[in-house]
């Protein structure tokens, strides 16, 4: 699969998708929107792989949308979030594995909305989530006036959207946005180490805990409920099951390769 504008890497059941423009701090334009699509449908399909690391190459993840472009096939921006951004979205939340959004400099703007998009948030101690839309006389989008006042509440939420407030890592921390800050040296070994924790867990637990956890945030208690028991009926028993079972009682880890 040829991709443009982006980094495609599989290895140790780790897949790394990393978006590639660096000297524009991976600014979205058109071809890097096709090649996420490309790229997320791929990993989304592979059984072999278990995890998903989504990045961006040099100082920054992403400033956003790119302004410079003047030749895009968009019909206007409805359908540039709809026919281009909304697939790769669509598959980030969609596909079974775990994706670790690994986050140096600025996520802003449709970037901040992609980093959101993923499971889990590693950042590093200088980054920063920013809505950057209401500077240009726009609104959030890609989801992202859904993320922001489910981690931050209303109010604040609504404040750093329309002042274009950054929101850095340590207070991404606080508001629970991210799960681990740590130096921007140790941002791509610490992120490797957890996606290859996460990788020696049991596949079926990831993907259905994944499922489960999304979906809850739609429906009810009691259809959550019953969801998980639907689900727990039919891993029990099953061979990553008693192979946990098994390593439990002889005081060993799990092997579900």
């Amino acid at each position: 699969m040829s991709l443009e504008t982006i980094e495609l890497i599989k290895n140790n059941k780790i897949a790394i998708i990393r978006l590639n423009r660096p000297k524009l701090l991976n600014a979205v334009n058109e071809q890097l929107v096709w090649d996420f699509q490309d790229a997320t449908n791929d990993v989304k399909d592979d059984n072999d792989i278990k995890v998903v690391i989504l990045t961006g190459s040099g100082r920054g993840f992403s400033a956003g949308a790119d302004l410079s472009e003047r030749k895009a096939s968009w019909k206007g921006s409805e359908d540039a979030l709809i026919r281009g951004y909304k697939p790769f979205f669509e598959n980030i939340i969609n596909m079974p594995q775990p994706v670790i959004g690994s986050i140096a400099g600025p996520a802003a703007g449709i970037g901040a909305a992609i980093a959101m998009s993923c499971d889990l948030r590693i950042m590093s101690d200088d980054s920063y989530i920013m809505s950057v839309f209401s500077n240009i006389a726009l609104v959030p989008d890609g989801g992202l006036s859904w993320y922001l006042p489910k981690y931050m509440g209303y109010s604040k939420a609504y404040e750093y959207a329309i002042e274009a407030k950054k929101i850095p890592a340590k207070e991404c921390l606080d508001y629970g946005i991210a799960n681990k800050v740590v130096s921007l040296e140790e941002l791509e070994s610490s992120t490797l180490k957890w996606a290859e924790k996460l990788a020696k867990r049991s596949s079926q637990s990831l993907n259905h805990t994944k499922k489960l956890m999304r979906e809850s945030l739609q429906v009810g208690y009691w259809d959550t409920f019953h969801n998980e028991a639907k689900i727990q009926n039919e891993l029990t028993t099953s061979p990553q099951n008693k192979e946990a079972v098994k390593a439990f009682f002889e005081k060993r880890e799990p092997n579900f390769d």
